[in-house]
């Protein structure tokens, strides 16, 4: 009686288009049908099928009807991506052995008749049929899909008008395959499906839809190569394409996914020529035979589909590129395998490589007209939050003005460079793993990026040779020609900066040689027009900059001479001096790292640079960062960072005393010069401490403000400063460091243990019996010794402790008290 009634309104009320049945019970009706079929097929209704696929014949409302149908089938019971118990993947294994042996032949047949009769006059209705043979396609005989009627129907829809008819085609495609079989027969069915000239005419309409025409005349051999073969055809599509992005995305997941499984398919074939190899079976056996004819077959495959993929890589459009990639890396570490096992290289490896870096080089690059192009960070606050700094053209920090961008824009240009980060990770490692095999091209092209701009810029092109001098040449007067030549966006700067940096990693020790290494000649040159770097004071430009100049550290000890320049970066309106907090606060740490490692180096420019950190010390010491900004680096060190509050013990913007500690506490300094510096540095910090108690004491009662702030920060402070001058120097060498300073009385205190728990040795102040004496703490964290010391102070002040501390004086006599505090 159900079924009857089921069937009933099925044939009276699905038929009828005006008024239609509404989907939504439409797909009820079809859930409830197939309730009936999981109980009754094939034992009593075993012409399900059949009779189903009769009804679909006899108008669109039961055609829509039998897609819906199929795809209830699929998802109630058939689909084993859904977590489904014992009984139920029984049931879906019974049904599926069924259908294979009466009924699938049909519904086959029904998916090629159905959209064959309504891609023209209802398309929607046509996609929605080929939607539905997707999902069975993984597990039905391939010829049913895969033969000499469906094919040419699917390749002549890829063309069609209706972008949701050519999206399910493409769908079907990826299906048939991605179908699981022997290799030989894989490379056999892709050879039969004779879609490889689709797939090269395809990539050439991807590189249009991305607007690559306009590019291919300067981006090299890997696009010019295709950009005629488009020709009117590929302009006409390209519009309907760009604007369709999850189109876009499918093509590019069609050629991925050929070329693919194609190499997968070469790959296995070649390890049963191994294994014959192994076995001592000669080329001549009949098995060998074949795997050869595979195996040449695939190669010439592989060759047709890579161009096609490395065309489409090339075309920018991060739509495209992206699923392109994981093809491109297994195809890069193909090579690098046959160069491990010393197998030759196929002859279009090498125009393959240069492509391969072409398209990360597109991929990487940061979009026109995007958030970051108005957020330069020419309207940020600098290292302070203060609007009143010291003059702006000494260290570079602007006041906010009414022309500063909104919170919303401001918020969309750092969402919109963690998207590039994220999506440079996969990218960089592709270039990496290209330059393993090819560095010397790969170094030329970078060379060719960098003097592309340098040359746009009217900057002098010296210091690169050979290949890379040529590339840099022929580049520059490209962009001359085009008049273009002194106007040059930031992304190009930033992506030359970049890829610069990131050559570096795993580079040849030879690259690295000083005064010989090619690698030593770019970064020279590089480091030789970083003032004038076109686009140099953009907010992404400079943090490249900074990373790229600690990167080569081990270049700059080699090359002296380049060290003024890099100190002028870090100390300038394009380091420490630039307005953009986030850049301000990734140069302090940036720069820690490069006394670190250069600190001898910098001897010769000690006072010079001292000097010119000063303002920013006292930017540091008495201005609390600037609140709601994103202190991020470049996604190399860190993928994002908020600015310490007010409140909080860690500031970023504090490494910079820890690189001024690191320049004095060097034991080759004079001890009357290192006495003076540091007391000079000294005296006003604990100045700060002194004048902010009364403050800290009247706001107490609300936690920490301004005036603890000021407390902490000043202790903090004193800490990083510390951590550059060693234990011994302090208590025996220079004892006068300790015992003298500005009048005020120290007392050394420490463990020998303790020290050695601390790498380096560092030494930290917490206050005992009054302000006027100290004690030097050897301790490893400086979080908690400020915290101890902020305690102390306010104690010893009769001033209120913060509630969330519990805390309990030790009085050891002499004055001399410790506090042991415990966070609630």
């Amino acid at each position: 009686m159900i079924k009857g009634s089921l069937l009933t309104w099925l044939q009276r009320d699905c038929t009828v288009e005006q008024p239609a049945l509404p989907p939504f019970l439409r797909n009820k009706l079809a859930q409830a049908i197939v309730a009936i079929v999981k109980r009754e097929y094939p034992r009593v209704w075993p012409n399900f099928f059949i009779e189903l696929v009769a009804a679909a014949g006899t108008g669109p409302g039961l055609a829509d009807m039998f897609v819906r149908i199929m795809v209830a089938v699929d998802e109630d019971v058939i689909s084993l991506d859904i977590p489904r118990s014992a009984g139920e993947t029984k049931l879906s294994m019974h049904l599926k052995d069924s259908m294979r042996e009466q009924g699938i032949t049909e519904v086959a047949g029904a998916w090629y008749n159905l959209t064959q009769l309504y891609k023209s006059s209802r398309p929607e209705l046509a996609a929605f049929v080929l939607g539905s043979c997707a999902r069975y396609v993984h597990w039905i005989d391939i010829g049913l899909v895969a033969n000499d009627k469906f094919i040419p129907l699917l390749s002549q829809l890829m063309d069609w008008q209706h972008s949701s008819l050519r999206a399910a085609a493409t769908d079907v495609l990826i299906e048939v395959v991605s179908k699981r079989m022997e290799p030989t027969a894989k490379i056999n069915l892709v050879q039969q499906l004779n879609v490889v000239d689709a797939m090269e005419r395809l990539s050439s309409n991807l590189v249009a839809a991305a607007g690559a025409n306009k590019a291919a005349a300067a981006a090299g051999p890997c696009m010019k190569a295709n950009a005629s073969a488009a020709g009117t055809a590929a302009a006409a599509n390209a519009q309907a394409l760009h604007d369709d992005e999850e189109l876009l995305g499918k093509y590019a997941k069609l050629l991925a996914t050929l070329a693919g499984e194609v190499m997968d398919a070469l790959k296995r074939v070649e390890n049963v020529i191994i294994s014959f190899t192994v076995a001592g079976l000669g080329v001549d056996d009949e098995a060998g035979r074949d795997a050869g004819a595979a195996a040449q077959t695939a190669n010439r495959l592989l060759d047709s589909l890579t161009r096609a993929v490395l065309t489409a890589f090339c075309s920018g459009l991060d739509t495209i590129s992206m699923p392109l990639v994981p093809f491109i890396s297994a195809y890069v570490a193909r090579l690098r395998a046959l160069v491990k096992r010393g197998q030759q290289l196929p002859a279009a490896a090498q125009m393959h490589l240069q492509a391969v870096l072409q398209g990360v080089a597109a991929a990487t690059r940061y979009p026109d007209n995007g958030a970051n192009e108005a957020d330069d960070g020419s309207e940020g606050p600098g290292l302070g939050s203060s609007s009143t700094t010291a003059s702006s053209s000494t260290i570079g920090v602007t006041a906010n003005g009414s022309g500063r961008l909104s919170d919303a824009d401001l918020v969309a240009a750092r969402e919109e460079q963690y998207e590039v980060e994220e999506r440079r990770k996969e990218l960089l490692v592709l270039l990496k793993n290209a330059a393993k095999l090819a560095f010397r091209e790969a170094l030329n092209f970078v060379a060719g990026k960098l003097q592309a701009v340098l040359a746009a810029d009217g900057s002098s092109g010296n210091g690169l040779s050979n290949g890379s001098a040529t590339a840099a040449g022929a580049v520059a007067g490209a962009l001359k020609a085009n008049g273009i030549a002194g106007s040059v966006p930031f992304q190009d700067s930033e992506l030359a900066v970049t890829l610069v940096y990131e050559l570096g990693e795993g580079a040849p020790e030879e690259a690295l040689k000083p005064s010989s290494g090619t690698l030593v000649q770019l970064v020279l040159l590089l480091l030789a027009q970083a003032e004038s770097l076109p686009a140099g004071r953009h907010r992404l430009v400079a943090l490249a900059m900074l990373e790229t100049c600690v990167r080569y550290c081990r270049v700059l000890q080699q090359e002296q001479s380049a060290i003024p320049a890099v100190v002028s970066l870090f100390l300038g309106p394009k380091g420490l001096g630039h307005p953009a907090a986030d850049v301000a606060t990734r140069a302090c740490y940036l720069l820690s790292r490069l006394v670190k490692t250069l600190r001898a180096n910098l001897k010769p420019y000690m006072n010079e640079v001292l000097q010119q950190l000063q303002p920013y010390l006292v930017i540091v010491a008495t201005q609390p960062p600037p609140a709601g900004t994103a202190a991020v680096g470049t996604g190399r060190e860190v993928a994002s960072k908020a600015l310490a509050p007010i409140t909080a013990l860690v500031d970023d913007r504090l490494y910079v005393f820890e690189a001024v500690g690191l320049l004095l506490g060097q034991e080759e300094l004079p001890a009357e010069q290192q006495h003076a510096a540091l007391s000079s540095l000294l005296q006003p910090l604990m100045q700060q401490i002194k004048a902010n108690l009364q403050p800290a004491a009247a706001e107490a009662a609300g936690g920490l403000g301004n005036g603890s702030w000021a407390i902490l920060q000043a202790i903090e402070a004193i800490a990083r400063l510390s951590k550059g001058f060693k234990w011994e120097l302090c208590t025996r060498s220079r004892p006068q460091l300790g015992k003298g300073c500005a009048a005020t009385e120290w007392l050394w205190v420490g463990c020998n243990s303790t020290v050695s728990a601390c790498n380096c040795g560092c030494l930290f102040m917490a206050a005992w019996s009054t302000l006027a004496t100290a004690a030097w703490l050897p301790l490893t964290d400086c979080c908690i010794t400020a915290v101890f010391a902020v305690l102390a102070l306010l104690v010893k002040q009769g001033l209120p402790m913060p509630s969330c501390f519990l805390w309990q004086p030790n009085y050891l006599g002499k004055g001399l008290t410790i506090f042991t505090v415990k966070h609630s």
